[in-house]
């Protein structure tokens, strides 16, 4: 055990990188401060033992000098191990940030984003506080208890022997509590982690909530982590509060015993009164260290737990955008016998086709047969159990995934806004800059430029979470021009009409037809105005292809396809 915590801090070590500059100057401050606390006592015992030929401007001099240098080495310490600490911060974040943002959807599907959240914000404070603050003091504790333990010998052995057969006894006592600590601790933090999932959630759905009267029901869910967490909260205090009070009756036992042994042998005449004095202020230095050492075990064990944590994620697999062949331009798409499962579903079973460049391929099944799964696939978000997807003839394994998703546009059925301006939405992602009038062209072709300029701000106007500000057949719109001003090779439209009203669902199927011209194009169609005008369609039932063709072939030779026809789409046809 005490060995996987030396590996666990060497790594968290490694990976902040302290600048030991800083790290090592902060030590030194801390040293000479420590060094001239330890120096004050000794000053005081001259003080006792001289104050009947009274005292002498160098003696108070030298006294108010030590009491500025140790506020000066205090406070530039303090401000450095501060410095330190941000530094250390900002890296865990970053490294944490740098690795979720390049973690696979499937990662997500398992996990929840608030819990993410959690690791940031409250796991990387932790750990801050043990590499910076928490680790100097530990270093100048003990070089403190060191130096007062050699200059008590110097004072008076027997009474510094009575005082070092205590310390051993404190830590017995104090160890197993520090364990149960850092149990309750990690606990405490899960429950901290899963506290932020659901507020982030039940925040981001208030509508929701409130569409459904479901506030009391969310009130009662949160008050339950309240109190799971409150739960904890008092294991561990009532852990803490057994710890104090054992540190605070040994130190009581030693001083009294101190006091008392130190008179007596002030009265045999075998020490001075200013040395009892000054024995006595540097049991007190002793103790304040001694108390410190007891908190530190305890934040170790809790920064164990918050490291435990961050590198379960940093150690999760990455998706792989450097290796791999780099495209410029995409002809056909192929599955080859493509299976997929989520877990212990088979999702899609044998899924074989293939998309021609400049054509269309709808799909169409029965909802949860696979057809957005299809979709999730071609995009890379997950990878196939088995079977091959092929672009220009090499599997989609050997070509490289930055340059892939750069020859898609994905529009969904309820395609994601950020916060921000209409202009941030539409030139999202994009690494070139994009000329105002190429914003309004694309805008214009996806029958968005009109709504937009009644805005007072136009192109500038802000959107709110998620796109509330806009309706649904605006946010559609938008997020088409986004897909245009990408200039994708491939369109992916996965029912992008299909929860609009009448009037938004014409504008923004005319958008879908304008920018489909001369790419190639993979539909999840419902309108048989999109299916009649494929170059081909792809019947998919229950995770399988069941037929491949054009509308009249499929509708003469698929007996599901023309139920399928005729119960969704009589009205068209």
């Amino acid at each position: 055990m005490k060995e996987q915590s030396s590996f666990q801090f060497n790594k968290l070590w490694m990976l902040t990188r302290p600048p030991i500059g800083k790290l090592m100057i902060s030590l030194i401050l801390s040293l000479i401060n420590t060094a001239t606390a330890l120096s004050i006592p000794l000053l005081i015992k001259q003080v006792m033992d001289t104050i009947r030929t009274g005292l002498t401007p160098s003696l108070i001099g030298g006294i108010i000098i030590l009491f500025l240098i140790q506020m000066i080495t205090s406070a530039v310490s303090l401000y450095l191990l501060a410095q330190v600490g941000q530094g250390v911060v900002r890296e865990l974040r970053t490294k944490l940030w740098n690795t979720l943002i390049r973690l696979p959807v499937s990662y997500y599907d398992r996990n929840r984003s608030g819990e993410m959240v959690s690791r940031i914000t409250n796991d990387t404070t932790i750990v801050m506080n043990l590499l910076s603050t928490e680790m100097i003091d530990f270093v100048k504790n003990i070089l403190s208890i060191i130096v007062a333990v050699i200059i008590l010998f110097t004072l008076d052995v027997p009474m510094t022997f009575i005082l070092l057969a205590v310390i051993p006894i404190m830590f017995l006592l104090i160890m197993p509590l520090a364990r149960k600590v850092h149990k309750i601790a990690r606990e405490q933090q899960d429950h901290m982690s899963k506290l932020t999932a659901f507020l982030a959630q039940m925040l981001s759905e208030i509508r929701l909530i409130k569409a459904y009267n479901s506030e009391e029901k969310e009130f009662s869910s949160g008050v339950k982590t309240f109190q799971s967490l409150y739960s904890f909260g008092i294991k561990r205090a009532k852990i803490e509060a057994i710890i104090s009070p054992i540190i605070s009756a040994v130190m009581t036992a030693v001083l009294i015993t101190i006091v008392g042994f130190g008179s007596y042998r002030v009265s045999q005449g075998l020490i001075s009164a200013g040395e009892l004095v000054a024995f006595v202020l540097y049991l007190f230095q002793i103790m304040v260290p001694v108390g410190s050492l007891t908190r530190f075990v305890t934040s170790f064990q809790q920064t164990k737990g918050a490291s435990e944590r961050i590198f379960e994620i940093l150690e999760e697999k990455e998706e792989d955008y450097e290796s791999g062949l780099s495209l410029q331009e995409a002809g056909t798409l192929s599955f080859d016998s493509v299976r997929f499962q989520y877990d212990d579903k088979v999702v899609l079973e044998d899924i074989t086709f293939e998309a021609r460049k400049g054509t269309v391929t709808a799909f169409v099944g029965p909802s949860g047969a696979g057809k957005s799964t299809i979709f999730s696939l071609i995009e890379r978000f997950y990878e196939p159990q088995s079977g091959e997807i092929r672009l220009n003839g090499q599997r989609s394994e050997q070509i490289n995934l930055y340059s892939w998703r750069q020859l898609f546009s994905y529009v969904q059925q309820d395609s994601p806004i950020l916060a921000g301006t209409i202009r941030e939405n539409l030139t999202y992602g994009l690494e070139r800059k994009v000329a105002d009038v190429e914003i309004i062209e694309a805008a214009k072709m996806a029958n968005a430029h009109d709504f937009i300029s009644a805005f007072t701000q136009g192109y500038d106007t802000m959107i709110g979470e998620r796109g509330i500000n806009l309706s649904g057949g605006q946010r559609q719109r938008i997020a088409i021009a986004r897909a245009l001003l990408r200039n994708p090779q491939f369109l992916l439209l996965d029912e992008a009409t299909a929860s609009l009203d009448s009037e938004s669902e014409k504008l923004v199927q005319e958008a879908l037809e304008s920018i489909m011209k001369d790419r190639t194009s993979l539909v999840i169609a419902h309108r048989l105005s999109t299916i009649v005008k494929a170059d081909q369609i792809v019947v998919i039932q229950d995770g399988k292809v069941t037929g491949v063709g054009t509308h009249h072939e499929l509708l003469q030779h698929h007996d599901f396809y023309r139920v399928l026809v005729n119960q969704q789409f009589s009205t068209l046809s």
